[in-house]
């Protein structure tokens, strides 16, 4: 046969523009476009049967490694099972590359199997949609790295016959040389120029100055600003080392006035804490600036947003002067409840977050929390994760997919890669160990309390009759028969005695706990320990 016109070309445009790891999903109609890539010699490639588990583990190596990564599958509703990633992927702004094979335009609407409408098949949630048959697709990886990344689609439609003879030798393309814009690109993405002496004149004037940190990579860049006497609050997705506990602190409603900014300034994406968020809405600050080369329209989470600087944040740090300030409010020490709560132990959730996180800060380790309870307990225990990279999918916030983005992420890390997680985020997604690509580095914590047990902590869900059917979705499943499908060597802690953290740690290839709580046991002592912190 003739290899469809066009395919070699687009894949090694890509490659030569530093896209060198593919995700595809197994597939009749995507043939060509997976022996392109397998063929080319450039590529990593990952087959992964599940493309909702796929998708989200390719957002896991594009996290880590910062470059497109390519996610390919057939035609037909495989394409929308990429959609959980890819909306995480645009709120989270990681780039990646949407291969979708199609089926010939003529074929489109006219009942033919595998035939949905696939054009712009992700709407607002693609930065870019190309047609493969009319669009410059080789523009694709610009696109997916400029500012905001994100990730992009490219709609392959492919005829018929389309398995190649035996023998088939695939042709090099002409080389392309494109290397050097798409680096060129990733550097004037983030120096836009900004004038600055607006800028230090407030900062210069105003005495109560707040810096929030939403989401971002691994950095020190904040630590400076304390010596200013500003105090930086972020939680621990910010990765920004900030050791004032905000959440708890602002359990206090009667002590707010005191602690409203004058100026306001977030770097980063998005925050979890709720209560920041609303003490910003009810005492607003006469100014709030966000720091984003190019944010995604004009979020204001905080309903008080004045300005939209677009820079980095290293490059906004580093262009303003900071005055000295003698703020002191936000400095108030609550570590002294803390430390007296978790004196007394008890097989609690609160408890055993509190024991987890300082064992594996003692660790070489980077964590990916899932959502719910999981990313909350950790900007409420005492214990802190300061060298720990702390990574979760806060995009959307969703449960689908915590886990694969997980096992992705540790292809691109020796450190242990370890996995906090409930116990209905992991049997949602527990695909993400349907695949031959589980590294010795993986460390999987599930939580097991018998349900969504974040919904007992909610004002107005814990009361419902519903509750225990309908929203915490009660369920009996261990990960047991799971991590032994995988290969997974398997522990579990229904009790303190039972927990042997250095012996999980340590095992010798993948590993998974799963310790085993009562949810309303654990809802009691979370609100015990939220009491304390309130007026």
């Amino acid at each position: 046969m003739a290899f469809p016109k066009g395919i070699i070309e687009l894949v090694d445009s890509l490659y030569q523009q530093g896209v060198n790891e593919a995700v595809i999903c197994p597939g009749s109609r995507n043939a060509p476009l997976m022996i392109a890539l397998t063929r080319h010699g450039g590529f990593k490639c990952y087959s992964i049967a599940d493309e909702r588990s796929a998708g989200f583990f390719g957002l896991g190596i594009a996290l880590k490694t910062g470059r497109p990564v390519i996610l390919c599958c057939t035609s037909g509703s495989a394409g929308l099972n990429f959609a959980p990633a890819v909306v995480e992927a645009f709120f989270q702004e990681v780039p990646l590359i949407v291969l979708t094979a199609d089926r010939p335009k003529e074929w489109i609407g006219q009942w033919d199997g595998q035939t949905i409408y696939q054009e712009n098949l992700f709407g607002k949630h693609a930065k870019a949609f190309y047609d493969f048959e009319t669009d410059d697709c080789t523009q694709a990886p610009l696109t997916a790295l400029a500012e905001p990344k994100g990730p992009v689609q490219i709609n392959v439609p492919i005829s018929e016959p389309f398995y190649p003879e035996p023998g088939f030798v695939l042709e090099k393309s002409e080389t392309f040389s494109l290397r050097q814009n798409l680096t060129k690109n990733k550097e004037q993405s983030t120096k836009n120029k900004v004038d600055f002496a607006y800028f230090n004149q407030e900062i210069a004037s105003a005495q109560k100055i707040l810096v929030t940190v939403g989401q971002m990579e691994d950095n020190s860049i904040f630590e400076s600003l304390k010596a200013y006497g500003i105090p930086v609050i972020g939680d621990a997705t910010s990765n920004c080392g900030s050791m004032i506990a905000h959440d708890l602190l602002l359990a206090d409603e009667s002590i707010w006035p005191s602690l409203q900014p004058e100026l306001h300034i977030h770097f980063g994406k998005s925050f979890v804490s709720k209560r920041i968020k609303q003490f910003l809405r009810s005492h607003k600050p006469k100014q709030s600036w966000l720091i984003h080369p190019n944010p995604i329209g004009r979020p204001d989470p905080f309903l008080c947003l004045s300005h939209v600087v677009n820079t980095s944040a290293e490059n906004f740090l580093a262009g303003v002067n900071w005055t000295k300030k003698n703020w002191t409010a936000w400095n108030i020490a609550i570590q002294e409840k803390q430390s007296a709560f978790f004196a007394e132990k008890n097989w609690t959730e609160i408890h055993i977050y509190q024991a987890i996180t300082e064992a594996i800060e003692k660790q070489e380790a980077e964590v990916h929390v899932a959502n719910s309870l999981a990313v909350r307990y950790i900007n409420w225990t005492l214990a802190k994760f300061n060298k720990t990279e702390v990574f979760s999918n806060r995009g959307t916030s969703g449960i689908d997919g915590c886990l694969s983005t997980a096992v992705g992420a540790a292809q691109k890390t020796d450190k242990l890669c370890i996995s906090l997680i409930g116990d209905v985020a992991f049997q949602y997604d527990r695909n993400a160990l349907w695949n031959k690509y589980i590294p010795d580095n993986l460390r999987i914590i599930v939580f097991n309390n018998g349900g969504g047990g974040i919904f007992r902590n909610l004002e107005g869900a814990k009361d419902l009759p519903e509750l225990d059917e309908f929203m915490e979705t009660q369920q009996g499943f261990t990960a047991e028969n799971t991590a032994k499908d995988a290969h997974i060597s398997y522990f579990s802690a229904k009790n303190e005695k039972e927990l042997d953290l250095n012996a999980f740690f340590n095992n010798k290839g993948p590993a998974l706990l799963e310790i085993h709580t009562n949810s309303i046991e654990n809802a009691a002592e979370l609100k015990k320990y939220m009491a304390l912190f309130k007026a």
